[in-house]
């Protein structure tokens, strides 16, 4: 149940309607994966193969979060920290009910 309310900090509905998550980005990681939750940030924990270079891993992590979501990229956008570790995408497209229930699944595992 931690994880369940762990999930309620890191995934909020934005003002807009979308689907807010606080991400905690590791570029240059040897791995591409979803990793957990920092919960001394209350962030999702997400690392990528890409290094923090011209984009590249931002992109990395936009498709991350498309094939998971199993949405278009176009509903998956890099809302803030561009140029920082710590990050905000929204998606559309998708309930706040589904996300956390898809996150939850999967990091109980």
């Amino acid at each position: 149940m931690i994880i369940m309310m762990d999930i309620n900090d890191v995934v909020t509905l934005a003002s807009s309607g979308e689907v807010s998550i606080v991400i905690e980005l590791q570029p240059s990681s040897s791995s591409t994966e979803i990793s957990g939750i920092n919960e001394w940030r209350k962030r999702l924990q997400v690392k990528v193969t890409s290094p923090a270079l011209k984009g590249a891993a931002n992109q990395e992590l936009i498709n991350l979060m498309s094939d998971f979501f199993v949405l278009p990229n176009s509903s998956v956008k890099l809302d803030s920290g561009a140029k920082d570790r710590r990050k905000r995408i929204l998606l559309s497209d998708i309930s706040l009910e589904l996300v956390r229930e898809k996150l939850g699944q999967y990091l109980e595992n």
